[in-house]
């Protein structure tokens, strides 16, 4: 292994553990596309550094010093206390359940939610993690990301466990492209069945912060509506960024 392949191996390894509760060499040698000896390495490097720590059951989980890496400016806890009346008047105009929830690694995780009123209704996701280019809101991240990350979330080569066929991963991108266009994403049934949801990033001047979204039974989706959803998504986006730096 060359010194290159060695640094985007442990970038990807951070993703990995950033990503899940837990990780074992196993998983992380499937995962990454080495020799389990290799990955033991590479995490044995991590843990010294203070990234990674293992626990009694030998797995590992992340460290002090990727915990504070990605809590970055602005704190999950904080982010999902803030935007909690725009979840609300969000959840008011549109009449549906509506979601909070940021990028890890190649998934989101739901930091809060408004349920809707209706007797049908779509649930609180809050704790949830879901892969990212099958939700509307982390395609909505996805679609916001310099090429550069994206490229090292979904790697156009070299596909191993977890990531996404050639195939998909070219799919993915074009949808991304059209995302990033019309400023909106649709999932409609890709992570629940019966399920349709619109998206739009949580941004500032320095990237995205996170994604909201509006979740619909499908049976009660009007596609001539979605104009609507992406102004109101867009209003209580714009309405969480005034409040963080308010």
């Amino acid at each position: 292994m060359n010194y290159l392949e060695s640094v985007d191996n442990s970038l990807r390894l951070l993703m990995l553990v950033a990503a899940k509760a837990r990780v074992g060499v196993s998983e992380v040698a499937a995962e990454l596309g080495v020799a389990p000896s290799t990955a033991y390495r590479l995490l044995s490097t991590l843990r010294y550094r203070g990234f990674v720590v293992q626990g009694h059951d030998r797995t590992y989980r992340a460290g002090p010093a990727l915990e504070e890496m990605v809590s970055n400016r602005i704190t999950r806890a904080n982010l999902a206390d803030l935007a909690g009346p725009a979840l609300t008047q969000l959840r008011d105009v549109t009449e549906e359940s509506v979601h909070l929830m940021v990028l890890v690694g190649r998934q989101v995780r739901f930091i809060a939610s408004v349920e809707s009123f209706q007797s049908l209704r779509i649930g609180s996701r809050v704790g949830a993690m879901l892969p990212a280019h099958r939700t509307s809101g982390g395609k909505a991240i996805l679609a916001a990301l310099p090429s550069e990350s994206l490229d090292q979330l979904y790697p156009t080569s070299g596909v191993t466990s977890g990531e996404l066929s050639a195939a998909a991963g070219a799919t993915l991108r074009r949808d991304l492209a059209k995302i990033r266009k019309q400023g909106y994403a649709v999932n409609n049934g890709e992570s629940e069945r019966g399920v349709t949801a619109v998206g739009a990033v949580v941004a500032d001047a320095d990237g995205p912060l996170g994604a909201l979204s509006v979740s619909i039974p499908t049976i009660r989706y009007v596609p001539a509506n979605v104009n609507t959803l992406v102004a109101a998504l867009r209003t209580a986006s714009e309405q969480i960024v005034a409040t963080l730096h308010g």
